[in-house]
């Protein structure tokens, strides 16, 4: 029975949860808290993946991989680090398990308690250090790059699939500099890599900006962030590059030799994205018929149905249709594209559209005997609009490419109006307020992003979340300049910073 998914607009977090069932991105696991990550799921973070990786290794980071256990005494070491994490690690205690005395279940063993607890790794910065520790001497080590593909696991009571987990899929990168101003650019540089991957592979635009110092990573020095902005109005930060001064390298005494032979402390940075971001394409692209996937990223960019019985019943002209289909496929893959041929024949044409809608594939297209004396393709987008055909033969994995790379520029121009029409400035924080009152009465839980003068105040800002649910996202980084000779929206005071406001996940 083919059961409508919760339109957006009556339940947004009902619909994503369905729309990643329909799609089969994801399941439930038996541990609370974690998610299944099926197939189709993983194909979408390993084509994140491989775009990143590239990106990564050509800003000089090579990767490694760093044990998943760390002793506790490594946390404690940086203070802010400790505090910042401590209420999300996992603990193993022991290296053993015994049966009960029935037999019929297991237990720890009291004689094989550790003599130091481990964390399961919330992230590895206290790790690498002590490792950074042993291999850098000389400025002749420096810079040091490296990053890591792995899991991490962060105590989560409320989750939701891939957007908050308990366990989850990331990279994480770690640099080591002779100088502030090299390890500050590379900080930059990393979150410049992360819009470039959101808005090329994704479709998703991004502001960048720095987080406030409430907001901002435990033992960093600054935050950069990119946040994106989501079809109902909430901000969804995708990736965070910390600029981390000296504080790690004092906390495991990670010093240098410089051309004067002096002792210095190295300087550092930490940058990292996660499963996150398959939540953000989730969110940014998809409808109340299921997953919408920008091309770049979809693991299946067309697939062809052909319109047959099967070869039982009709087989020559079966085996004719077969042989043209397999000619038009040839010239796709030829021309890049990522296509597949939907051979059950025991499953009629409706349903088949009615899957490849839900999962998101980008063109879907028909080939019957009628297509094939008529020398042409039937396509339907996802996005939408008349079906329309093409002509078969040797031009039509061009064609094929060319719609694809058009899909792609459309998806991100509806993004980019989205983030533009849902962020508006005010100097006002009465209409902010009213605005994300209205909002939530409303039922569509955010109202876009705010920009306003801003004096930078923790108080205030907590005073803020607490009366609206709204908190900083960002500094936005093309816009500090405008708040000379502005005051706050809330306090009156000279403002500090232009500041980005909203509601997030």
């Amino acid at each position: 029975r083919r059961q409508g998914l919760t339109p957006r607009a009556a339940d947004y977090s009902l619909w994503y949860q369905e729309v990643i069932q329909a799609a089969e991105l994801a399941d439930q696991s038996p541990v609370k808290g974690c998610m299944v990550i099926r197939p189709t799921g993983m194909a979408l973070w390993d084509a994140l993946r491989s775009a990143l990786d590239e990106r990564i290794k050509e800003s000089g980071a090579q990767n490694a991989y760093f044990p998943l256990f760390i002793p506790v005494s490594f946390l404690s070491k940086e203070a802010e680090h400790v505090e910042g994490f401590a209420k999300e690690c996992a603990v193993v205690t022991h290296h053993r398990l015994r049966s009960t005395e029935g037999g019929k279940a297991v237990e720890p063993d009291p004689d094989a308690e550790l003599e130091e607890p481990l964390i399961v790794r919330p992230t590895s910065e206290t790790m690498i250090w002590h490792m950074f520790q042993k291999w850098i001497m000389s400025y002749r080590d420096l810079p040091l790059k490296v990053n890591q593909w792995a899991n991490v696991v962060r105590w989560e009571l409320r989750t939701r699939p891939f957007l908050r987990s308990a366990e989850f899929l990331w990279q994480e990168g770690h640099t080591a500099h002779a100088t502030r101003e090299e390890a500050v650019e590379t900080a930059r540089q990393m979150l410049d890599v992360y819009a470039d991957v959101c808005r090329d592979v994704l479709a998703m635009p991004v502001v960048k900006g720095v987080k406030s110092p409430t907001e901002r990573f435990a033992g960093a020095d600054d935050t950069f962030t990119i946040e994106a902005l989501m079809q109902n109005g909430w901000a969804l930060q995708s990736g965070t590059s910390h600029f981390l001064g000296q504080n790690f390298a004092k906390a495991f005494d990670v010093t240098f030799s410089d051309d004067a032979n002096q002792q210095q402390h190295v300087w550092a940075t930490s940058w990292g994205v996660s499963t996150r971001l398959v939540g953000a394409l989730i969110m940014s692209h998809s409808d109340d018929s299921g997953l919408v996937l920008p091309p770049a990223v979809a693991p299946t960019q067309a697939v062809v149905v052909p319109i047959s019985p099967g070869p039982d019943k009709q087989p020559e002209q079966h085996a004719e249709l077969m042989a043209f289909v397999d000619a038009q496929v040839a010239s796709m893959r030829a021309a890049g594209v990522r296509v597949s041929i939907d051979t059950r024949w025991n499953v009629r044409p409706g349903p088949k559209f009615f899957e490849y809608e839900r999962k998101g594939v980008p063109l879907r297209i028909e080939a019957g005997p009628r297509d094939m004396a008529a020398g042409k393709l039937v396509v339907a987008r996802r996005t939408g609009g008349d079906k329309f055909d093409l002509p078969a033969g040797e031009g039509v994995g061009g064609a094929i490419a060319a719609e694809l790379d058009a899909m792609q520029g459309a998806l991100l121009a509806a993004a980019e109006a989205r983030l533009s029409d849902g962020t508006r400035e005010t100097d006002s924080y009465a209409e902010m307020a009213d605005a994300l009152a209205a909002a939530e009465g409303a039922g569509s839980g955010g109202a876009g992003l705010f920009l306003v003068p801003w004096f930078d105040d923790a108080a205030a800002e907590k005073s803020i979340k607490d009366e609206t649910k709204a908190t900083i996202r960002c500094f936005p980084l093309g816009e500090q300049h405008r708040a000379e000779g502005r005051v706050c929206f809330y306090s009156g005071k000279p403002a500090t910073h232009m500041a980005l406001f909203g509601r997030a996940f």
